[in-house]
């Protein structure tokens, strides 16, 4: 009896151009949805009210008491008046801050921002000033 020989499995390669491709469809695709890019931006800290320091007789700063439903003007404690934001904008345009020889600390404008504030008012009254020509100051308690 003859002996049957079994056929020999050949090797059989595996084609694998298409996992190649595959391959190099993914890392065309990660590539190009992963930000290379840091976004950049601020961290903006808006002051809250503070009593300012004591004035002098002489010394009159004009002084903008933003709330969050009122503004408040005035140059001391006593003479703070509630007014709307377009009759803050002609008080301080006719202050006329921007004319030659001024100093800057005449050019100063006070103010206090309550806590509960949005950025939006707050950012609208301080471009306020500074298109009037005045230099924002306020004032903060250390160790905050």
């Amino acid at each position: 009896m003859a002996r049957l020989r079994k056929k020999r499995d050949l090797d059989v390669d595996v084609d694998v151009g298409a996992f190649a491709d595959i391959a190099f469809l993914l890392i065309i695709f990660f590539i190009l949805t992963t930000s290379l890019v840091k976004t950049t931006g601020q961290e903006v800290s808006i002051p809250t009210a503070q009593t300012p320091p004591e004035k002098t007789k002489e010394e009159k700063t004009p002084t903008i008491n933003l709330l969050s439903d009122k503004i408040l003007f005035g140059e001391d404690e006593e003479s703070m008046e509630e007014i709307e934001y377009p009759k803050l904008e002609s008080i301080l345009f006719s202050m006329d801050l921007t004319k030659e020889g001024i100093e800057a600390s005449d050019r100063m404008v006070i103010l206090e921002v309550g806590g509960d504030v949005k950025y939006e008012r707050y950012y609208q009254v301080v471009t306020l000033i500074s298109r009037a020509g005045g230099i924002v100051a306020m004032v903060e308690e250390a160790g905050e």
